[in-house]
């Protein structure tokens, strides 16, 4: 049984509207804005809902653009709404945030916040100041360093270079002009170059596939030669991964894409055992922000982000909880636990 109410249905969002008010607020939205909400005819219409009333209760300008779920998005109109509104927030079952036109909203100063972690998560990764301020100042360390080098006790032994790639922090709001973010997220993240990424990824036991919804029951040793994946082995979870690299029929899912590490210390490492969510769905957001978890991600990294190269139908997150990571030559993350003190 789950351990709470399943909030899926939409009587639901008159609850909520204080949730998504808050997170509205650390968005600075103000009563002078326009504040556009987006969805999908598939997607859960509680968050759409509960999130217009908060964005009127704020006292800005606020409606809904319903898209459609399994046909071609329309060429005309969507993008022009994006270019008007102060503060997007998507709640969609399309990845907007590899859409040109939202590229654009961001050049024009707009504010973008992608909505799609399950409602208890939502409620239990809120934005704080803390997790914050810790991204932030984590990025600002990544912007100041070239080479990222990760190893780990079960035998990983990667180096990349970031290049001139953007050091970004993902926080959980959209607060400042030309900022896109993931509610629920705490990350420092950057697209390495590619072609850069060589070594040994090594995923032990307990480590994560996100995207998979698991973790690893054996080890797993990937190895990258000028940013590509030649070789897997391992037990199951090794023919897994490789099978579904595979199924794309493209050498770009095979290609190291982008690197992270969390900055949360309430996200729960063990969120991908479904039973704790009170609903469908599980908690990317929890691994990828877990404190002190050094993340690899296989395939696409060209989107409005990362700025990166590849494009691929592949993305995939593979999450090592502890591991080592040096920018340069400063050691930042020494078996999961951050060394600088403005970090901890």
């Amino acid at each position: 049984m789950p351990n709470r109410r399943i909030m899926m249905n939409p009587s639901a969002a008159p609850e909520l509207v204080g949730l998504f008010e808050r997170q509205l607020s650390l968005c600075n939205l103000q009563p002078d804005e326009l504040c556009l909400i987006i969805s999908d005819t598939a997607f859960n219409p509680v968050y759409s809902d509960a999130c217009l009333g908060a964005a009127l209760n704020l006292g800005a300008a606020a409606y809904k653009q319903i898209l459609p779920f399994d046909h071609p998005l329309p060429q005309k109109g969507m993008g022009a709404a994006w270019q008007e509104a102060d503060l997007i927030v998507y709640m969609t079952t399309h990845t907007l945030h590899y859409h040109e036109r939202m590229g654009q909203a961001l050049e024009n100063g707009g504010r973008i916040l992608m909505v799609v972690q399950p409602l208890e998560v939502l409620s239990r990764l809120r934005a704080i100041p803390e997790v914050i301020e810790r991204t932030k100042a984590g990025a600002r360390l990544l912007g100041g360093a070239n080479r990222i080098h990760i190893r780990s006790a079960a035998g990983t032994d990667l180096v990349m270079e970031r290049g001139q790639r953007p050091a970004l922090a993902h926080y959980g709001v959209a607060d400042v002009a030309g900022h896109l973010d993931f509610w629920g997220a705490g990350m420092v993240e950057t697209a390495q170059m590619e072609g850069t990424t060589e070594g040994r990824l090594v995923l032990d036991v307990g480590d994560a596939n996100f995207s998979f919804g698991r973790y690893m029951e054996s080890p797993v040793e990937i190895d990258f030669r000028r940013g590509k994946i030649v070789d897997i082995r391992g037990g199951l979870d090794a023919i897994l991964l490789a099978d579904y690299l595979d199924s794309f029929g493209d050498e770009n899912a095979f290609r190291a894409g982008h690197t992270s590490w969390g900055t949360d210390k309430r996200a729960q490492w063990h969120a991908l055992v479904k039973a704790i969510n009170p609903e469908p769905g599980i908690s990317g957001a929890d691994i990828e922000s877990h404190y002190g978890n050094v993340q690899i991600q296989l395939g696409s990294n060209d989107d409005i982000n990362f700025k990166g190269e590849i494009s691929s139908r592949a993305h995939l997150g593979l999450c090592c909880r502890n591991a080592s990571l040096w920018l340069d030559d400063t050691l930042v993350i020494d078996s999961g636990q951050f060394v600088p003190a403005d970090l901890q």
